[in-house]
């Protein structure tokens, strides 16, 4: 009984969520754990990194950092928006003399990034998507990167699973970095 209210985070007994974890009668650090939002049989459970520094977030890593993949089953990924209060995701892009933040005739970036639910992310909001870092605009022979990060209190609009209007205009100008999702 006291490891079903106390689950120590493996893959034999995972918690629902790293706050379930944060929230125990014993002491923990930051790393890696295995969760299961659904509860359901532990087959099913995934490894996550827990934060809890930052109160305990639970963070899923891309399968790659090339793509915009998490190998999450829906009903997990599902289940973890519904535990969650809010959700932040980063993706960088690296480029090669080529801007990524070009401008539309009304000022705004033409990128758009697809969330979870179909929700289209697109310029400069809070809670929302905040360009972190625009090297991309320097065009000197180097690869310079700029950083997106998407913070929101919606947390079914998260992971990010596309990006339109990013096409590379030669190929090798661009590469994608995912970063983790992270829910609180």
């Amino acid at each position: 009984m006291h490891s079903i209210k106390n689950p120590p985070g493996t893959r034999d007994n995972p918690a629902r969520v790293c706050r379930d974890l944060l929230h125990c009668e014993r002491k923990v650090s930051d790393g890696k754990y295995w969760i299961d939002p659904n509860l359901g049989c532990p087959s099913d459970s995934i490894e996550v990194f827990c934060n809890f520094t930052a109160g305990g977030q639970t963070c899923l890593s891309p399968l790659t950092v090339t793509k915009l993949e998490f190998g999450v089953g829906k009903v997990q990924m599902n289940f973890l928006h519904l535990l969650s209060l809010e959700a932040v995701h980063t993706i960088t892009i690296h480029c090669l003399n080529t801007p990524v933040l070009g401008t539309d005739v009304g000022g705004e970036t033409p990128l758009t990034f697809k969330g979870w639910n179909g929700y289209n992310f697109e310029g400069n909001k809070l809670l929302e998507r905040n360009v972190l870092l625009d090297e991309c605009k320097v065009h000197d022979g180097s690869w310079h990167k700029t950083k997106f990060k998407f913070h929101t209190q919606e947390p079914n609009q998260l992971p990010i699973i596309d990006i339109s209007k990013f096409t590379p205009l030669q190929k090798g100008q661009h590469y994608l970095e995912n970063g983790p999702v992270c829910f609180l």
